[in-house]
């Protein structure tokens, strides 16, 4: 019965080993990692593709499984501007994309990237996950807004869905976990960070959980999001 683990995480800045060593314990099958320093492509436990995001910043897909093997996608034109993706080979195979919203349009940020990778993402199982910048303000709940609706019925029309919002039988709007606090802030909590995952493996999840606790805010303002699949044999 092959188990998939996938992890979403903004990191706020530091190292990109060092982070992807803070995650090994939790041995992720794909990591996602937002904000990590550029330059540092070296990662000895496992396959890992980044993209850099001007001077300062990085996104990276990387693994702790060596079970799995990463091949960097050919980057779309016209795509969003923090993005990197890469064909998975392994116990499951899919597609990973990783997106990283920008301003100051962040919901067209992420409708540009879905646009540029349609027919990659169409043409098998595919996992789109990161930091939105587009959700819900845990204080002030309410339906999706217009921008947040767009997104979430692009994903729809990919056969996608949350696996957040699958697996607690939620809906948009209604999340009981932040995934990000404004300026480290608890009284400031959001929902803004998502794993999208092919409407077919909603059965097979078996965990979704946002690792909050000292050992996580203290290193970010974001949490990672942790999806566990297990599929049949």
């Amino acid at each position: 019965m092959p188990a998939l683990r996938l992890i979403a995480w903004n990191c706020h800045h530091g190292s990109l080993s060092a982070r992807l060593t803070e995650l090994a314990p939790l041995a992720p099958a794909i990591v996602f990692l937002q904000e990590c320093r550029p330059g540092e492509t070296l990662w000895a436990n496992g396959p890992l593709v980044t993209q850099d995001v001007g001077a300062r910043k990085s996104v990276a897909l990387a693994s702790h499984d060596g079970n799995y093997q990463l091949a960097r996608l050919r980057r779309r034109a016209h795509r969003g501007r923090a993005v990197v993706g890469a064909t998975v080979a392994g116990p499951v195979s899919f597609t990973a994309l990783g997106i990283w919203s920008q301003g100051p349009r962040y919901v067209d940020d992420v409708m540009r990237t879905l646009t540029a990778y349609d027919r990659v993402l169409r043409a098998r199982p595919a996992v789109v996950m990161g930091d939105l910048n587009s959700g819900t303000n845990l204080n002030h709940r309410r339906p999706p807004s217009k921008g947040h609706a767009r997104i979430i019925a692009a994903f729809a029309d990919l056969g996608l869905v949350s696996a957040y919002h699958a697996f607690h039988q939620v809906d948009h709007g209604h999340e009981a976990h932040p995934t990000y606090r404004h300026n480290h802030k608890p009284s400031r909590p959001w929902h803004i960070d998502f794993c999208f995952v092919p409407a077919a493996w909603v059965p097979s999840l078996v965990a979704v959980d946002v690792l909050d606790g000292k050992e996580w805010t203290a290193r970010s303002d974001h949490l990672p999001l942790k999806v566990d699949v297990r599929f049949p044999d």
